[in-house]
């Protein structure tokens, strides 16, 4: 069943089924919260968007579990105001009690959850409504492969470094194939995945990404898709 049947708009398939499987990944267990603290999560970034005008009011989430203070602080700033981020913040998180992998998978659960409602906006629909969570537990497991590479967290690094974690990341053991942006999420390689998969169906795959004639759709050339890609970063004071 499709994700969008009430949009006027056609929905490609493919772009359909990615942002199916990616809302119904909030409502399992990560690698540290649970599914209910990841509804709490979402139901957060969505309240903080909300209030600062950027969405309508959300659908009803189903049961949350209890979060921290500092999980709903940075649930609340990724939600509204990345370019704010800095290394003091993130900082002040681990202070405030939250460890790198838990820091690492809100960062990766709000931004996924605020791509599809402003997907959902921009086609004239409400958010999608999220399933009843999951009653597993997360497997709080650590990578092993992880390196300092300079980001705030550890990541798995891509090739032959990275071992067979980097192949189950970034689905390859190539370097080129693991740009950083994707590196950045891979101390919780599911969130990882969840950004690279919705790249991929969004934007374009890591193998697609040098051929300049490429679209998924025909009415829009590549380079036009940079040149919107670029002014909204640059509205949106992306430092990356």
């Amino acid at each position: 069943m499709a994700l969008y049947p009430d949009s006027d708009l056609t929905i490609r398939a493919s772009l359909d089924a990615t942002h199916q499987q990616t809302i119904a990944s909030f409502s399992k267990p990560g690698r540290w919260w649970s599914a209910k603290q990841r509804i709490a999560i979402v139901a957060a970034a969505r309240d903080a968007r909300c209030e600062a005008g950027l969405q309508d009011q959300p659908v009803q989430n189903p049961r949350a579990g209890k979060i921290p203070a500092a999980a709903e602080a940075l649930a609340k700033q990724v939600a509204v105001s990345t370019n704010d981020l800095d290394r003091s913040f993130y900082d002040r998180a681990i202070t405030d009690g939250l460890s790198d992998a838990e820091y690492c998978e809100i960062v990766g659960v709000v931004a996924r959850a605020s791509n599809l409602d402003v997907f959902a906006r921009g086609i004239g629909v409400a958010p999608r409504e999220l399933a009843e969570p999951s009653e597993e537990q997360p497997s709080r497991v650590r990578p092993e492969t992880l390196l300092d590479e300079g980001a705030w967290t550890k990541t798995i690094p891509g090739g032959r470094r990275g071992k067979q974690e980097a192949v189950d990341t970034y689905g390859t053991n190539a370097v080129e194939g693991a740009p950083f942006i994707y590196r950045a999420l891979s101390l919780v390689p599911e969130e990882a995945q969840g950004l690279i998969n919705l790249g991929a169906a969004q934007y374009v795959e890591i193998k697609d990404f040098m051929d300049l004639d490429f679209t998924f759709e025909p009415t829009i050339s590549r380079p036009q898709v940079e040149l919107l890609a670029a002014r909204v970063s640059a509205i949106n004071a992306c430092f990356y």
